[in-house]
């Protein structure tokens, strides 16, 4: 993945583009975070506006308001994000991982089965140790479209802020795998004021981390990431009825926490799950392994 290079049939090399303002990427990186906490907070103005005084609550999950905010806090991400690659890094958004062909569609699609292909793998073992018992059948199918409009929002909201412009620039600096654990680090801190946050639960976030960010310092593109995400979120939450970080959502399959929380995750979810610790390790070895080999890129 890169920009289209001044030479033809030739690969871009570093001289071919503008340096970037500020040298160093791990630096670019943290001067973008005091700018997007600015943007959220803006968004969470407009939102307590919108709310006609009343805070957003987790009551507006699968909601309109809900839906509202998610694609208020991705615009501010998108543009802190629009404007610091463009004025401070000189290159172009898309260049952050964007590119997008018949290989990384297949990526995109792939992000999406991994995604559910790892969930479903929590879910069956902590159903099958009666971590969980289902106790209803339903069909919230307006529920369950808002929350697909909202999964992709945070998806991508996550994904470009973290995976996209502080991972990119932050292996501009130092190690790729050094950047993917302080990044990954960096995203569980982001969900430490969740509810209900558990210490496995924020460890569980550092490993989803690496799974998201696996495959991005290999390929540098973010459909693969995106795609998980957003198929992790859906299915965790809308699917199989557990919170997701301390938030819960209509579901279809509505179930009982009866087990420990090591094993379900308790009111977090099943991301403070030691099934979901084994599950997400095992995905890093299998990404890292599967993607770590390089591919000729479109130009």
């Amino acid at each position: 993945m890169y920009e289209t290079p001044l030479r033809a049939q030739e690969s871009p090399r570093p001289e071919d583009y503008p340096r970037p303002l500020i040298k160093y990427g791990w630096l670019r990186a943290l001067l973008a975070m005091p700018a997007w906490i600015l943007a959220q907070v803006v968004v969470s103005t407009v939102v307590f506006v919108l709310a006609h005084g009343n805070p957003a609550t987790e009551d507006t999950v699968g909601r309109p308001l809900g839906i509202v905010t998610q694609f208020l806090q991705l615009i501010g991400t998108l543009a802190v994000v629009v404007l610091f690659r463009k004025l401070i890094d000189r290159r172009s958004f898309v260049s952050l991982g964007f590119a997008l062909d018949k290989k990384h569609l297949r990526d995109l699609a792939a992000g999406i089965i991994w995604g559910i292909a790892l969930i479903s793998a929590v879910f069956i073992v902590v159903l099958l140790a009666d971590g969980v018992r289902i106790t209803d059948l339903s069909h919230p199918l307006s529920a369950l479209a808002n929350m697909t409009l909202m999964m992709i929002a945070v998806a991508f909201n996550e994904e470009v802020l973290v995976r996209g412009y502080l991972l990119n620039n932050v292996m501009a600096s130092v190690n790729k795998f050094v950047a993917l654990f302080l990044t990954s680090l960096v995203f569980a801190l982001g969900h430490l004021l969740n509810p209900n946050a558990t210490i496995a639960g924020l460890v569980n976030i550092i490993l989803a981390g690496l799974v998201l960010g696996i495959y991005y310092i290999h390929r540098q593109n973010l459909w693969f990431p995106i795609g998980l995400h957003f198929a992790w979120n859906l299915f965790q939450g809308s699917i199989y009825g557990s919170a997701i970080s301390g938030v819960n959502t209509p579901s279809i399959i509505q179930t009982e926490i009866v087990g420990s929380d090591l094993l379900t995750g308790g009111t977090f979810g099943f991301e403070a799950s030691l099934v979901t610790t084994m599950v997400l390790s095992l995905a890093v070895l299998a990404l890292h392994r599967i993607y770590r080999r390089r591919r000729p890129e479109v130009r």
